[in-house]
């Protein structure tokens, strides 16, 4: 194997971070990839992998959030984002191979929140992956000439997800079983004018977490300790927070969920939750300002 020249390796290390850097993803990809993501409550791991991988030294804590460390000592800056969604779990199969539902997560939704799931579709994580389903919908026949203002509206009772399955044993063959996670198909949809606008369920607090990641991997360190947590359970009982705070006291947070850095949504928890990408980038450039020092 032939070495280097030496001026080739010193053009190697004088490289090496402004190249890394250079490669990091675009804040409009990292949104439409995490905004494509589902982190049920209490099952984010899938999300938490993919942020390991996107933050090169981050690593999960015993309360199950990613973390993000540079620099040592005082001052200490945390910057916290949620992972998680309100979503649902299997809660049982039918012996016809259907499965009902059970929503996870305390956050307050809405009364319209399982409506939206009427005949929609929906993936289901098994144990071998992603798969696809429909919730049903009442039958038009049965229901023909009966009046309209009997029919009380659809409850997360009424749902019941197809796989495609012809049996609870076919189910189970799928690598479904009770308590796997359960959320609507996402796509993130991008309309709009100027720097436009990205649609999708959870939309708001996915673009924040790819504001975050884009704003750790660019800004330059600031003084002291610099923490990024993306934090478990936000929705169930913040637990992954209360255990950022005890494992920092005393440090200077940044919570992307209160209200003086959230950003700002339209039609929130509804499948079409909205946000300006103008918005996400001046987040991501305020991030990357305070991550670096500034007050």
């Amino acid at each position: 194997m032939r070495s280097l020249r030496p001026e080739a390796v010193l053009a190697l290390l004088v490289c090496a971070a402004p190249c890394a850097r250079a490669q990091a993803p675009s804040l409009d990809s990292l949104t439409s990839r995490l905004g494509a993501m589902s982190a049920v409550t209490g099952l984010e791991d899938a999300m938490a992998d993919t942020l390991v991988s996107l933050m090169p030294g981050a690593r999960r804590d015993r309360a199950g959030n990613v973390v993000w460390v540079r620099g040592s000592g005082d001052p200490v800056r945390v910057a916290a984002c949620a992972m998680d969604e309100v979503g649902y779990v299997v809660g049982s199969i039918t012996p016809e191979g259907y499965l009902t539902l059970r929503r996870v997560g305390g956050t307050p939704v809405g009364p319209l929140f399982d409506q939206f799931l009427e005949g929609q579709r929906v993936t289901v994580f098994g144990r071998r992956g992603p798969l696809p389903g429909v919730v049903g919908v009442r039958s038009t026949h049965l229901t023909r000439g009966r009046p309209q203002a009997d029919e009380p509206p659809f409850q997360l009772d009424n749902a019941y997800v197809d796989v495609g399955a012809g049996s609870a044993q076919d189910v189970a063959a799928l690598g479904i079983q009770v308590l796997s996670p359960v959320t609507r198909a996402k796509k993130v949809q991008r309309y709009g004018t100027g720097d436009g606008l990205a649609a999708a369920p959870w939309m708001a607090e996915r673009a924040a977490c790819a504001a975050l990641v884009s704003a750790a991997l660019r800004a330059n360190p600031g003084p002291g300790t610099t923490v990024v947590a993306f934090t478990a359970r936000r929705h169930f009982a913040n637990d992954g927070l209360a255990f950022v705070r005890v494992s920092w006291p005393g440090a200077e947070l940044a919570d992307l969920g209160d209200a003086a850095w959230q950003l700002p949504a339209k039609y929130a928890r509804t499948p079409v939750e909205t946000v300006a990408m103008s918005d996400v980038a001046a987040l991501e450039q305020r991030l990357a300002a305070w991550l670096g020092g500034a007050r």
